[in-house]
């Protein structure tokens, strides 16, 4: 869907991301989740590593969702799950200082999410209150392209609200 040139720089993105992970020879404190071409596998891989790590069956594992409000150069190594970027919000803003979904700027269609520390945790039931589960989709066309839900905290308006924005987060823009 991109241009040739918007295609070509984020290919020359990816594969820099990568070769850098090679050449450290260690895992990056933060992964730019939008370079994988199935990001899908990686979330399972990081599950699988947790699941093993507490000797637990995967699918009795869900994630737990935190939003930063620190810079990535201060984030610490973790022990469980990810730290990732390169996620877009469409159809609403993001409070940095309040850690919660907002109104989007005008004429600002859509906006670079913080780093997200994806955390799994053992299922239990939980309560979605003053949360929007919002589906992460792979590309702008959303069709064919869900990822994953993740857990926002939705701020002064109800979820119902940013369900009727249309409300996602997007890993790769079309331009």
């Amino acid at each position: 869907m991109k241009s040739l040139p918007a295609w070509f720089e984020d290919l020359c993105q990816r594969m820099n991301f990568f070769h850098s992970w090679v050449e450290s020879q260690r895992q990056p404190a933060v992964y730019w989740i939008s370079a994988f071409s199935y990001p899908t596998a990686f979330l399972t891989a990081v599950l699988q590593k947790t699941a093993r790590k507490e000797q637990i069956a995967v699918d009795q594992l869900s994630w737990e969702f935190d939003v930063t409000k620190s810079e990535d150069k201060h984030l610490l190594d973790i022990d469980d799950g990810v730290y990732v970027t390169g996620l877009y919000l469409e159809g609403a803003g993001w409070d940095q200082k309040q850690g919660t979904l907002c109104e989007a700027k005008p004429m600002q269609l859509v906006t670079l999410m913080p780093t997200i520390h994806l955390k799994p945790v053992e299922q239990k039931k939980k309560s979605t209150r003053g949360l929007y589960l919002a589906p992460c989709y792979y590309s702008s066309i959303r069709s064919g392209s869900f990822i994953i839900t993740v857990e926002l905290k939705s701020g002064s308006m109800p979820s119902e609200h940013w369900i009727k924005r249309a409300t996602a987060l997007v890993m790769n823009l079309d331009y």
